[in-house]
């Protein structure tokens, strides 16, 4: 399992024109963060987003595919593929990441004044 600089810069800068995001490196692939709060994988050149008991009907909806490491032979996912062309579209990216940062942190949106944090030191990459 591989993620190219390519890729995961393109995904990190799309995504932080619309809100504040941060990525590190975690097993395979990275973890992308809002505030602190993991939403977001990056596996194989794939952008996944977190999933609950009540957005998963959402991505389903869509026809976005589950993750499932090699693993797990079965079971509910918890992250969904992203097609590539949300990440063109703001208003659109914007929802979905919301939905995703609110799975991670329960009721947790973007727009919160004290999001919850993390200590664990991740590279940031500037809006432009």
């Amino acid at each position: 399992m591989t993620v190219s600089n390519h890729f995961l810069l393109h995904a990190v800068e799309s995504m932080s024109h619309v809100a504040p995001v941060s990525y590190r490196r975690i097993f395979n692939g990275y973890g992308i963060y809002h505030h602190g709060v993991q939403f977001a994988i990056v596996i194989n050149d794939h952008l996944y987003f977190r999933a609950d008991d009540y957005s998963r009907s959402l991505y389903i909806a869509k026809r976005m595919t589950a993750f499932l490491p090699s693993t797990i032979e079965s079971g509910d996912s918890h992250f969904f593929q992203l097609p590539d062309d949300v990440l063109t579209h703001p208003a659109e990216l914007i929802f979905w990441m919301r939905i995703a940062v609110e799975a991670a942190q329960g009721s947790y949106s973007l727009e919160d004044d004290e999001p919850a944090r993390v200590n664990i030191p991740i590279r940031h990459l500037r809006q432009r």
